[in-house]
């Protein structure tokens, strides 16, 4: 009976192979996802979150309640809900401040899907998950780094950068 059930999964992927060969190579969230996540209880004050943030060097923190992922606040959040309105940190929790929920992918997804749920919820981060665990961050600056990646290993990339440089030495003034 198994046999039966991966022998036929077996036979869908290499019909998604032959009648598409991109899928099957696509690219996943964990393939671009940045690795470090830093997390905390949505029970903390906002002035150690921002401690939290600097000791790290990072511009987000993901909140979890019971372990699991519960909300996020990004630099913009500390901006925008207390320092614009003149507030004190210290008097404020992390709960009070956060962004949620948070959005979750799973580290298997297509990155154009994460991308198109990024786009529809108007955000810059997403959580990327394994099970219900964080395992990664994928920001729009992610995004940018794929798509050098792939344009810089782009022949055709290469070529057009090759012959522009050339076109310019042309132009140059000694």
């Amino acid at each position: 009976m198994y046999d039966f059930i991966i022998l036929s999964n077996l036979i869908i992927l290499l019909g998604n192979f032959i009648f598409n060969p991109c899928n099957f190579f696509m690219t996943l969230a964990r393939d671009i996802m940045s690795k470090k996540v830093v997390s905390i209880e949505t029970t903390v004050s906002a002035t150690e979150v921002a401690k939290l943030m600097d000791r790290n060097n990072v511009s987000c923190v993901v909140l979890t309640q019971n372990e699991k992922p519960y909300g996020i606040i990004t630099e913009r959040d500390l901006l925008s809900k207390i320092t614009a309105l003149n507030k004190k940190p210290s008097d404020l929790s992390a709960k009070e401040i956060m962004s949620s929920p948070v959005t979750l992918v799973h580290s298997y997804a297509p990155v154009d899907e994460v991308a198109q749920q990024m786009l529809a919820h108007k955000i810059r981060r997403v959580v990327v998950i394994d099970g219900e665990q964080p395992i990664g961050i994928i920001t729009v600056t992610d995004f940018v780094k794929h798509l050098n990646a792939i344009l810089t290993n782009s022949e055709s990339y290469r070529k057009d950068l090759y012959d522009n440089l050339f076109e310019e030495y042309d132009h140059w003034n000694y």
